[in-house]
């Protein structure tokens, strides 16, 4: 009898230390859980704590190489009374190193474009007397520049873009729109009635497509004023939409002869071609249209730092005695997964058919990286090829 309470009692123990290791067992488990958790979180923390940081000392890079291309447009370090490829301002910024990272960048003349808000002071008069007029001007550049690119130019490309700037209600012309034109889109559309930020904005007038808007936006710009057209830096299909029937004569013929430190400079290369005279020249080309400087410059930077990538694209405005200030400063972060490669396409109309492959209807689950395209070879790639050039 003892012999079997001696049994049982040492199966009794047996199953309480079973249930003793399962209990602690079961308590490491979670004892590795909460720590593993808390762990976790922590890394998380500190990812993000030093992300955050990055990101903080990467935009006070971005100012501090603004602030030093301020100082080079200066009129202490540079000759504001005519800009061209030759002076500091246009040698692309070398790769600077920083503790962490770098920086690359470069400036690019935004007068070198059309300035789709030199539209916002016309008048029907206006235009119809340009019209009438020898004189090139913008309404006469903007439809060259479309025709040379084979867009359809009929009676609306000017007026739609005039009444989308002007600040009243009325139509300019029966070919303009205005809020009644553009009150049935869906979503309704409002024109701006005031000078654009962005040339982007072309795509929500009447008669602008977004294809349309894209091709042309390397040689357009929306500044806070109407400008001049810079023939020192000009590129080629500027040169040709100004050329005003001349064609590759006058593109050639500039970009041979520049930079041209005045106007008259251009104006006496002009008439050597054409022996009709300064006068003339300077009256088929006027001082409201083109010039040999510029006040507007775009600061394009990349800015790595960490983990931490950041693009920056500050629009400077020159004053004739005072440093450059910032008038408009847009900071893009770059995501993780995006690497930026070189790329060289031989047109733009090659870069529009790669975006056409990444329809919805495409698998692209085996890419595992997206490319994003430096922004500074966005704009050499536009920039024009002189012998003394950049």
């Amino acid at each position: 009898m003892q012999t079997r309470r001696r049994g049982i009692d040492a199966s009794r123990r047996s199953e309480q230390q079973g249930v003793a290791l399962l209990a602690t067992l079961i308590l490491v488990l979670a004892v590795t859980l909460i720590l593993g958790n808390i762990f976790y979180r922590h890394q998380i923390d500190v990812s993000q704590a030093t992300g955050s940081l990055h990101g903080d000392q990467a935009v006070l890079l971005a100012i501090s190489a603004e602030s030093w291309a301020r100082d080079l447009l200066s009129a202490d370090n540079d000759d504001v009374e005519s800009d061209h490829f030759d002076e500091d301002w246009a040698q692309a910024i070398p790769l600077l190193p920083v503790d962490g990272g770098m920086i690359n960048g470069c400036l690019v003349d935004m007068q070198s474009r059309f300035n789709l808000n030199n539209f916002a002071s016309y008048s029907e008069d206006d235009l119809a007397n340009e019209r009438k007029s020898a004189a090139v001007g913008p309404a006469k550049l903007w439809e060259a520049l479309l025709r040379d690119f084979d867009y359809l130019v009929d009676q609306s490309r000017v007026p739609v873009i005039v009444d989308w700037l002007d600040p009243n209600d009325e139509l300019i012309s029966p070919a303009g729109a205005e809020s009644a034109d553009y009150s049935s889109f869906t979503p309704p559309r409002f024109p701006a009635n005031t000078l654009i930020a962005d040339p982007s904005e072309l795509a929500a007038m009447i008669g602008y497509s977004f294809t349309e808007t894209q091709h042309l936006l390397p040689w357009i710009t929306a500044l806070p004023r109407a400008t001049t057209i810079n023939i020192n830096t000009a590129p080629e299909q500027i040169l040709m939409a100004l050329s005003d029937g001349m064609g590759r004569d006058f593109v050639d013929l500039v970009i041979d002869n520049r930079p041209f430190f005045t106007l008259d400079e251009f104006y006496q290369a002009i008439d050597i071609r054409l022996m009709i005279g300064e006068a003339a020249v300077a009256l088929r080309w006027p001082s409201s249209l083109i010039d040999v400087k510029s006040d507007f410059f775009q600061l394009n930077l990349e800015v790595t730092l960490g983990q931490s990538r950041l693009e920056v694209q500050s629009i400077l405005q020159r004053g004739r005695n005072s440093r450059a200030v910032v008038v408009r400063r847009e900071i893009t972060v770059v995501p993780a997964g995006v690497t930026t490669v070189p790329s060289t396409p031989d047109t733009l109309e090659s870069e529009m058919a790669d975006l056409d492959r990444f329809d919805d209807d495409s698998d692209n689950s085996t890419e595992d990286a997206y490319y994003l395209r430096p922004l500074c070879e966005i704009a050499n790639n536009i920039a024009p090829t002189d012998d003394g050039g950049n």
